[in-house]
């Protein structure tokens, strides 16, 4: 039974560790047999890792230095959970659990596991170069690692560079599972947290890790993994606007869907990244998939057509149009058009293909879950791929539920308006029933807004390549007219899609 001195803290246990391995000439006896030449080559928050000889093969061993009962149910459960998933491939290999007797009064719990060449950190600052095919390899690795450990009941919370580790073959391998989230109806060892306790870090954990009572998920990790991309690429993560893209390094279509996914990872809110690995696979298929079954300037006829239907007008250059009828019959015409693949919206700051726009009446509309007040339309029409569609809006009103002013709200069986925190919970409660959401009708609406300037368009224009987003991001932030209007079409004429290139 592993027994902790109440008296030592973390830095006297950690202090311990060291002398015991400094008298015993570097070599202590384990079940599996003797480790010698141990060397300190590493020290995080709760463990002390020292590296060394065992069978003539190079091991780790991970020394629990916290004088902590619930970090022990911890420590334990990062290494007797992870063994039990059957499938370890990508994972760090864990060669066995022990209790290291230090003296008479003291043992210290430990993980013995194999040794990796380095980690993904020191790979890439001892990297001239940054290699587009070590950085789709480290991509799929990590869709492929976070599907399985999330199938298997565990969310990671701590995907970081130092947790990756790199072979002499530069294959990947995910480690430390110290603070991760286990499914309670797959394993015994629980492993809880506290607010107080270190919930990974700030550069690459998902922003609502630091709220209190937050529900452990996989959107978490997948955050994650869209800053470890960024990371690796540009060597710093991101937060706010901006965002530098994979496609300024890397020209290649690989890189292109590569892009779209970590711009998606990248979201603050998590309702809005992928919910699963599966979402991200299924999402990549479908881009793959309807570049080679598209013309790109097919899609783009269409839109073009769709835009003259709605002001016949725009033939004589850029139009605003503010009336009613001129949104409404926008909608109408987009989705009219039989289109092979979404269009996507670009506001500078955050870019999205969606797949539902509906008009609500009073100048409004949905744009998927998103609620938007339309002021008017800026319109123009070129040469197709330098057409130009902003949809510019006003402030929305806030629901007033139950005397609560929200942006969010859930719209049930077309009738009932509740808040939409029952998404967490799964029900609601209406005249004393209590209703599973699967089984209503659930719209849900998002009237908060932080842009007040939406560009629509294929893939393939010009307003939503990402080489031009500094332009779309300038412009949200000014007054504009027809000037400025022009003047924007001008500078995005310079920077074009790809394909669009290839084709002229």
């Amino acid at each position: 039974m592993t027994q902790l001195s109440k008296e030592n803290g973390s830095k006297n246990l950690a202090k311990s560790v060291s002398e015991f391995i400094k008298q015993s000439n570097g070599t202590i006896n384990l079940s599996l047999g003797e480790v010698s030449d141990l060397k300190q080559i590493g020290q995080g928050g709760n463990g002390l890792v020292y590296g060394g000889i065992q069978n003539n093969q190079e091991v780790a061993i991970k020394f629990l230095v916290e004088n902590n009962m619930r970090k022990l149910q911890r420590f334990k459960a990062e290494y007797f959970n992870v063994n039990l998933m059957v499938d370890r491939r990508n994972i760090v290999n864990y060669i066995n659990f022990e209790d290291i007797l230090l003296n008479e009064e003291l043992s210290i719990p430990a993980i013995i596991m194999k040794r990796y060449d380095k980690s993904l950190k020191v790979l890439r600052s001892d990297s001239l170069d940054i290699e587009e095919e070590t950085f789709a390899r480290l991509f799929n690795f990590l869709l492929v690692t976070l599907k399985k450990i999330h199938e298997n009941g565990i969310i990671h919370r701590d995907i970081k560079p130092e947790n990756i580790l790199v072979t002499k073959n530069i294959d990947f391998v995910l480690t430390d599972f110290g603070i991760a989230s286990y499914n309670s109806d797959m394993y015994q060892l629980k492993a809880k947290t506290e607010k107080s306790e270190r919930l990974a870090n700030y550069e690459f954990s998902a922003p609502e890790q630091v709220e209190k009572g937050v529900i452990p998920a996989p959107s978490m990790d997948i955050y994650a993994l869209g800053q470890v991309c960024q990371w690796y690429v540009f060597g710093s993560t991101h937060k706010g606007t901006n965002r530098r893209r994979v496609t300024e390094i890397f020209n290649s279509e690989q890189a292109e869907i590569i892009e779209v996914v970590v711009n998606k990872c990248l979201y603050n809110d998590p309702k809005d990244r992928y919910q699963s690995v599966d979402e991200i696979f299924e999402h990549i298929k479908e881009i793959k998939d309807s570049r080679k079954a598209v013309d790109p300037f097919d899609e783009m006829y269409l839109l073009n057509d769709a835009i003259r239907a709605t002001c016949p007008n725009v033939s004589i250059g850029v139009q605003y149009v503010d009336d009613e009828k001129y949104i409404k019959r926008f909608v109408e015409n987009i989705n009219k058009k039989n289109f092979k693949h979404r269009l996507w919206f670009n506001t500078g700051r955050g870019d999205n293909n969606f797949s539902s726009l509906r008009y609500l009446g009073n100048k409004k509309l949905m744009l998927d879950n998103k609620e938007l007040k339309i002021k008017g339309l800026w319109l123009y029409t070129e040469s197709c791929y330098n057409d130009l569609i902003i949809m510019e809006t006003e402030e929305n009103e806030p629901f007033n539920i139950n005397g609560n002013e929200t942006y969010y709200g859930l719209l049930i069986n077309n009738e009932f308006l509740v808040e939409a925190h029952h998404l967490s919970s799964g029900y609601l409660e209406i005249d004393d029933q209590v209703y599973k959401l699967s089984d209503l009708k659930v719209e849900e609406f998002d009237r908060s807004n932080y842009y007040k300037y939406y560009f629509i368009g294929t893939m393939y224009h010009s307003s939503i390549i990402p080489e031009n987003d500094t332009l779309l991001d300038e412009f949200q932030d000014q007054e504009n007219n027809i000037d400025t209007v022009l003047d924007l079409i001008k500078k995005l004429r310079r920077k074009k899609h790809r394909e669009v290139v290839l084709r002229l």
